[in-house]
Formats: structure tokens, sequence, C-alpha cells
């Protein structure tokens, strides 16, 4: 996929000072800055060269977890956030960036399960958290458990002016249900309220979970704008 994938309400754990324009970025900054455009390749060389400036240091390697995750390097990814889990100094933000940076793991690698008994664990802390809501949705609507799927989703709301996890929820569900018109006009929706750039970057976690499904998402990833008038 060529769009970055949301950090899901971590991204202020992952650290990345604003460098002034006068001052070049730091391997960290390149790193997440790639991730978060898609260029992972381009990320993971950054982000190795940050690890060996700074050894040990826990955002560093929550990252490089992340991006290990869209090189779809399942395994090492989820060998490092493990080992996180047990390294001395960690608090419970970064735990909970661990923690959430697993279960994408999980949900990226198509292993829905144990994608939501983890984030259904930081709901438990989070209850009104819209983007574990609707992680939680996907990871349902993956295992087939529609009926649970649509009980998540309906504990959004439209009304949220930064998060539009309720028309993606919709989405998602209509979709599984075979109600591709109704997905459709759900993220058209988001689009016209929150726009293309936001609406592209949940968009790319949409599409990954409905991927090598009988029932392919009805949007594209890039549509052309709106016709003038």
């Amino acid at each position: 996929m060529a769009l970055g994938i949301i950090l899901l309400g971590v991204a202020t754990l992952l650290r990345a000072d604003d460098a002034s324009n006068d001052q070049p970025l730091t391997p960290y900054q390149t790193a997440l800055l790639n991730y978060k455009t898609g260029h992972y390749d381009k990320a993971r060389a950054a982000i190795d060269i940050a690890e060996k400036a700074n050894p040990g240091d826990l955002p560093t390697e929550i990252l490089k977890a992340r991006i290990l995750t869209e090189q779809l390097q399942f395994d090492e990814a989820n060998k490092l956030l493990r080992s996180l889990f047990e390294k001395p100094g960690t608090t419970p933000a970064i735990s909970d960036a661990v923690g959430i940076a697993l279960g994408d793991l999980y949900l990226r690698k198509r292993s829905f399960d144990k994608a939501a008994k983890i984030y259904e664990e930081f709901l438990a802390e989070k209850p009104t958290d819209p983007d574990l809501i609707l992680k939680i949705v996907y990871s349902l609507v993956g295992a087939s458990d529609l009926l649970d799927a649509a009980k998540y989703a309906s504990q959004l709301r439209p009304l949220d002016l930064d998060h539009p996890c309720y028309y993606f929820a919709k989405a998602a569900v209509a979709q599984a249900t075979g109600k591709a018109q109704e997905a459709d006009d759900a993220i058209q929706t988001a689009r016209t309220i929150y726009g293309i750039t936001v609406t592209n970057r949940y968009l790319k976690t949409y599409l990954e979970v409905f991927a090598s499904s009988d029932k392919s998402p009805a949007s594209d990833m890039t549509p052309p704008p709106p016709a003038q008038k």
C-alpha cells in the first residue's frame, strides 16, 4: 500500500520533535515521516540508523516494530514487541503503545481473533476511544463475528470532529454483509466530511481487512476529486 497506516492513538507516544525549517530531520524523524507516507524501505533504513545512534530507545524500537509490520516481517516485529514488555524503564504509556502496536500487527497479519482480544483489553481502560472501537469492529468482521461487530459499531457516533470511525465501522459491517453500495456511501460521506487525506489514512486499514476476500471494498484508495459544477 502506498499510504502510511495511522498510528491509532499512539503517535504521541512515538516522539518526533518538530524540526524547524533550517534544521535537518533526525534519523528518527526521517523514519517516522517515511513510515507515515508509506515509504517503508526508506523508513527501515532510517530507523536502523536511529537505533544504532540511540540503542535501547523505546520509541525507536516501537517504530521499528511498526515498520517491520508494514514490511510483512511479522515474526521479527512480534519478537521485538514482546521483548519490550519486559524491558526496564517501560512506563504504562509505553506499555500501551507496545500493546496497541501488537494488536495492529495481528490485524495486519489477519490473526483477527488475537487482534480483537488485545484491543478489547485496552478498551477496558479507554472505553470511549473511537479508534480502538473501530479496530475491534475490523477484527470481529475479519473473524466473521458480525453480530458483535455491529454491537461495537453502534457505540460510535457520527458527530466526532476528528475521527471518521463511525463511517468506517458502518462501511465494514455493510461490506461484510454484502451491502457494497451502503459501504461505499459511508466512505464517500467520510470523504466529504473529513477530506481525502484523512479518509485515505483510514481507508488503508479498511482495505487490508478485506484483502483477499471475495467481497472487495467498493471504494478506491485514491478516488478522483468531485466534478466541478
